[in-house]
């Protein structure tokens, strides 16, 4: 009867790997080319200054024409398309919108309260007093 000795070459799982190792000289070098970040920082550099300094002024304040608006948007039922109106206007940060009752933008109803609303804003009306005048056509 004959043996088999071996069907792999195990020598390479059981003895030890042997690791060659380089070392790297720039690891112990001191950076010479580049700056610390805490260097970085101690330094001024006008070109990115503009970005990385406070606002002097209130920035919580929107600009008028863009604090609040009216605009058309889209419900998907069924497979078919439904555009209704909604007033939107921002919080320092934060967009908040309220539905206007009154149907889709073919309804006369939706059509007179959105004018309505834009006459508000034209006059200079707060968003508190708008959404407060859209929760009344509930």
């Amino acid at each position: 009867m004959r043996e088999q000795l071996s069907l792999f070459d195990l020598q390479q799982f059981t003895a030890p790997p042997v690791i060659k190792s380089v070392t790297d000289d720039s690891w112990d070098k001191p950076d010479s080319v580049t700056n610390t970040v805490l260097e970085q920082t101690k330094q001024s550099s006008k070109a990115d200054s503009n970005v990385l300094e406070q606002a002097t002024t209130n920035t919580n304040k929107s600009a008028p024409e863009q604090s609040h608006w009216v605009e058309k948007y889209t419900v998907i039922r069924y497979g078919k398309e439904h555009y209704y109106y909604r007033y939107l206007w921002m919080s320092g940060r934060k967009l908040h919108h309220r539905h206007i009752p009154g149907g889709s933008v073919k309804s006369q109803i939706a059509i007179g309260r959105k004018q309505q609303i834009e006459r508000a804003i034209a006059d200079g009306e707060t968003p508190l007093a708008i959404e407060k005048l859209i929760r009344s056509w509930r």
